[in-house]
């Protein structure tokens, strides 16, 4: 018999997060972008606080995680990861399915456009995004620059 894994999904505003939420969150985020990628930076900024948090846990650990907000002009997303436990599992896909529903619910503006790395541009085209930039580095990694329309349901 499988182990059966008991995936919960969670969405909340910065204001809704408990401290055990934001720990897990910014434990995962820093785990996966500072320690994992070796990629010093300043991993928590001034968009945590306006985003929409979007992640899956089990038993409190951060499985997959994304955040979405409106910039000026579009919605976008990032910090978008899935645990080194938990890859190849098909959880990436459902982070995006979830990520992809959550804007056509929350937000008005059809465009979504993303600073994607480099490495995931074949992954992000299977949901209808496209490149519109040149490779140019973020953080130390090669990054591109993706955007979509999503239809309102």
């Amino acid at each position: 018999m499988g182990v059966i894994i008991l995936i919960k999904w969670h969405l909340k505003t910065y204001d809704e997060l408990t401290k055990a939420d934001l720990w897990a969150i910014l434990s995962a985020r820093i785990s996966t972008f500072v320690v994992e990628q070796e990629r010093p930076y300043q991993e928590a900024d001034h968009l945590d606080h306006v985003a929409l948090h979007l992640w899956a846990e089990e038993d409190g650990e951060v499985l997959a995680y994304a955040r979405m907000y409106e910039e000026n002009d579009y919605i976008s997303f990032g910090r978008v990861l899935t645990a080194s436990k938990a890859r190849g599992q098909g959880l990436g896909k459902q982070l995006v399915e979830h990520i992809l529903s959550s804007i056509q619910k929350h937000y008005d503006n059809p465009t979504i456009t993303i600073h994607a790395q480099a490495d995931k541009e074949l992954f992000y085209e299977k949901f209808g995004f496209k490149a519109i930039s040149e490779v140019f580095t973020y953080h130390h990694t090669p990054h591109i620059t993706m955007t979509m329309n999503v239809q309102k349901n």
